[in-house]
């Protein structure tokens, strides 16, 4: 009994563990204005993003006064903790910053910050306070008076550069006016890497399918055929032929994690039926991966979606493909073991199966 309580203690640290990858990452926005009154940003977060970063570390669920007088004072003294903003090497101090409850939401609360100096000259923004949200954390950023946001912004993309302009008759500067040069194409492969080797879920479901491929053969079959069927979708979802709603795809993936995981903890060997398998819940990754990179493309449509979609997905695939080579070896060792296929296995079939369950219970 004492085993059995240690092995399950262990799935349930683990499944735990996982949750923090696959909890809700918060999202943001940021309006940033350039005009003849000088250069204003507007963010906006939830409550609980903010709870972080004010001295007593409130645990209140919306923002109270005391709450925000607090979180003010602790953040006025560095404004540039917040938003940072260099022109021609030069960082602009701010004027003004104030904090104050947003109206879209009880828990919103709004920071406005006021820079006085009116330049038309090129700007660099930084949002370091990106750093220190929770992992995953996203921030809209709207320019001018656009309506769509130009950018999605994280811990790990928290720039972004407004070109030169000139000052229009009635002196307003618009950013908006201009298209903001869009990323390289290999920031994409970069972004397709960085979005498989932390996409827990979707390495969990490959981790599941390799436990049980016992030869070369099944292995590569198996990683093509996923391969195959996410780059299906993935293209489909960028060229607007597909459009699901994550609140459907993100349960779906969870699903394929529990079932494969389950299903392992009663094989030895790959079922005839997996490849049939894989390429289904292929086709749900797939469209999981399109709404990290449809992030990154707002308002971009037809022949211009092609060299972004091609990098990123060659990134999956390469962030894949070094996960598959150092996992496909360490089962390998591991399969020759005598324990292997009544305890190793089906030990790790759970917790995947475990953490797969978790997922889904947030994601519902």
């Amino acid at each position: 009994m004492a085993g059995l309580r240690t092995f399950f203690s262990v799935v349930i640290s683990l499944a735990a563990g996982l949750t923090a990858f696959a909890h809700d990452p918060g999202l943001s926005s940021a309006h940033l204005v350039r005009s003849e009154r000088g250069i204003e940003v507007r963010l906006a977060f939830a409550w609980p993003d903010l709870v972080s970063l004010t001295p007593s570390g409130s645990g209140a669920t919306r923002p109270e006064a005391v709450q925000l007088t607090a979180l003010g004072s602790a953040l006025i003294r560095s404004a540039e903790g917040m938003v940072r903003i260099n022109a021609k090497d030069v960082t602009l101090r701010a004027s003004t910053f104030r904090v104050t409850p947003g109206v879209a939401a009880p828990n919103e609360v709004v920071i406005e910050l006021h820079w006085s100096q009116v330049t038309p000259d090129a700007l660099h923004v930084d949002f370091p306070v990106l750093t220190t949200m929770p992992f995953g954390h996203r921030m809209m950023l709207v320019v001018g008076k656009a309506v769509e946001p130009v950018a999605l912004l994280d811990a790990r993309h928290a720039t972004w550069d407004l070109p030169a302009e000139a000052v229009v008759a009635t002196g307003v500067v618009d950013p908006g006016d201009s298209s903001p040069a869009r990323p390289s194409w290999f920031s994409f492969v970069t972004l397709g890497i960085e979005h498989i080797l932390t996409g827990f879920d979707h390495l969990c479901f490959l981790s599941a399918l390799l436990l049980v491929a016992s030869r070369l053969r099944e292995v590569v079959t198996v990683v093509t055929t996923f391969t195959i069927a996410h780059s299906l979708t993935l293209a489909a979802a960028a060229f607007r032929l597909v459009d699901l709603t994550p609140a459907v795809v993100e349960p779906l993936i969870a699903i394929s994690i529990i079932y494969v995981g389950l299903e392992n903890l009663f094989l030895r060997r790959q079922p005839s039926h997996r490849l049939a398998l894989v390429f289904g819940f292929g086709l749900i990754h797939g469209l999981g991966f399109a709404g990290a990179l449809a992030e990154r493309l707002p308002g971009v449509s037809g022949f211009a979606v092609v060299p972004p979609l091609l990098g990123f997905n060659a990134g999956v695939e390469l962030g894949q493909l070094a996960v598959a080579g150092c996992l496909v070896p360490l089962i390998g060792l591991a399969r020759v073991k005598p324990g292997f296929f009544s305890r190793m296995q089906p030990t790790c079939s759970l917790v995947i199966a475990s953490a797969g369950l978790v997922w889904l219970l947030q994601r519902v």
